[in-house]
């Protein structure tokens, strides 16, 4: 192929500009607009490509020498090796659990793996484009091994070539992550494209989209349990405080009449209990060491606070008055000077993997915190895990069951038609509110049954749920609160 020297250097130019511009001068730009700051590991990543890009320029210099080339490729090697080293790391995290901020899907020591390997990609096509010496001494006809395995070659690319055609499809279908059996019958041959499906992203159908429970239908006559008896408001309430960000979570604390309100702007509010002064306030920095996800659940474990965000990622924090200010700042986005954060965390399940979740409960009797997951397109159930506030590692998970005295509406209805955002434990049972059809539902976490199910009309977009000696309070994402009866589990057809 004939390519002049020119228009080599030229595209390698343009590759050490966008090498330059778009990776290592874009992290600068995140660290001055959003604080980004790497690890040790990035750190080793972005060196390697900053060198890259200075060899690079010698290249366009002085040309494609040989040391040149051979310290690109040694350069690319180690980085696409520093980036498998980092991401082993985080691959076997729940969903969306990674460090830093994703971008179309992938975290940016995800990125750097791959810029590398394009890097040695780039190395390849440049020998190719490159014009050969012409004095160099060569055979010019092949042997009889050599056109063998030029026939084998041939033949062997033209029978994968035929099987990518009769698994995979032509433009736009795609492979199957799970693939089915091979047959030279076409009427077997299955196409798909499900990876085009959903928001753009590199990680395909592994892409679970963020609960958003604001489009959800409020009606409860729509729900998968016909016609559940009415738990009517018996009030309503607000929170008496600007809140940063609109509120996700709320919790109760009887023991000191305080209240625990979280926003989905990473916002986190110790109230009295007339729900109109604020006691202590932070904002937690989201993007470091552990990435949180926006904060959808709230729980008192003493005097600790916890706090969940959507991907199962857990703040632990405690109200301090003697908290150093100025060692909590790289904690906290804004405080007020007396709480500390105590641990970061994850939760890690195996029922609700790829599973988000909208709520946090906490289980005093058992000493447990709760979480109850959001049904995805990839996954239709619903899960309720437990955790061991010891260790806060999974003690148990389960898909609860129907009551005798329940059923659905139909054969193609299921209890994963909910999707939870507020829990609460309480004597035995977990009050689950889902915004999805207004429903409360009370389960047995004994029997791990859905003993009764309330239709709640009136309410608007909860986000969370407390309970306050007999009453529930249901929050919703503009202050507000509703109060109800909290019902009893043991008469699942009594009118309330």
């Amino acid at each position: 192929m004939a390519v002049s020297q020119r228009r080599v250097r030229d595209a390698l130019t343009w590759l050490v500009i966008a090498l330059t511009a778009v990776p290592v001068g874009g992290a600068v730009v995140l660290a001055l607009v959003h604080g980004d700051t790497p690890c040790i590991l990035c750190w080793a990543q972005r060196t390697s490509m900053a060198l890259i890009a200075l060899v690079g320029l010698f290249i366009v210099r002085y040309g494609p020498r040989p040391r040149y080339l051979g310290t690109v490729v040694l350069l690319a090697t180690w980085g696409v090796f520093m980036g498998l080293r980092h991401s082993s790391l985080h691959l076997a995290r729940d969903i969306g659990q990674g460090f830093s901020a994703p971008f179309f899907g992938m975290h940016t020591y995800t990125w750097a793996g791959l810029i590398h390997w394009v890097v040695l990609l780039s190395i390849g096509v440049l020998l190719f484009l490159l014009r050969e010496d012409r004095g160099e001494s060569w055979p010019k006809e092949p042997g009889r091994a050599s056109r063998f395995a030029m026939g084998l070659f041939v033949v062997v690319a033209a029978a994968n070539a035929f099987q990518a055609l009769a698994t995979t499809g032509p433009p736009p279908f795609m492979g199957q992550a799970d693939p089915v059996r091979f047959s030279l019958d076409p009427r077997r041959w299955v196409w798909g494209n499900e990876e085009l499906a959903g928001r753009l992203s590199l990680r395909g159908s592994w892409t679970v989209p963020e609960p958003d429970a604001a489009d959800l239908d409020p009606d409860p006559a729509h729900g998968p349990l016909p016609a559940p008896p009415e738990l009517p408001i018996t009030g309503w309430e607000r929170i008496g405080v600007p809140l940063y960000g609109a509120l996700s979570g709320l919790a109760h604390d009887p023991e000191t009449d305080r209240y625990l309100a979280v926003t989905d702007r990473y916002g986190v509010y110790l109230l009295d209990g007339t729900l109109a002064r604020t006691l202590h306030h932070v904002t937690v920095d989201p993007g470091f060491s552990i990435d949180l996800s926006p904060f959808a659940g709230a729980a008192f474990l003493g005097d600790t606070l916890a706090v969940l965000s959507t991907n199962k990622s857990y703040a632990l924090l405690r109200a301090d008055s003697t908290a150093d200010e100025a060692l909590e700042w790289r904690h906290f986005r804004e405080t007020d000077g007396a709480m500390r954060e105590l641990r970061l965390g994850r939760f890690a399940t195996v029922r609700a993997r790829q599973m988000y979740v909208l709520s946090l409960a906490f289980d005093p009797s058992a000493d447990e915190l709760i979480t109850v997951a959001v049904p995805s397109p990839r996954h239709r159930r619903l899960v309720v895990s437990r955790f061991a506030r010891g260790d806060l590692m999974l003690s148990s998970e389960f898909e609860p069951r129907l009551g005798a005295d329940l059923t659905l509406g139909g054969d193609d209805r299921s209890l994963a038609e909910y999707v939870v955002v507020g829990a609460v434990a309480e004597d035995g049972l977990l009050y689950a509110l889902s915004a999805a059809y207004s429903t409360l539902l009370v389960i047995d976490l004994g029997e791990r049954t859905v003993r009764a199910a309330y239709a709640v009309p009136g309410l608007e977009q909860p986000v969370g749920l407390a309970a306050r000696g007999p009453q529930l309070l249901a929050a919703q994402a503009d202050g507000r609160i509703a109060v109800l009866e909290r019902p009893g589990a043991w008469s699942p057809t009594a009118k309330e």
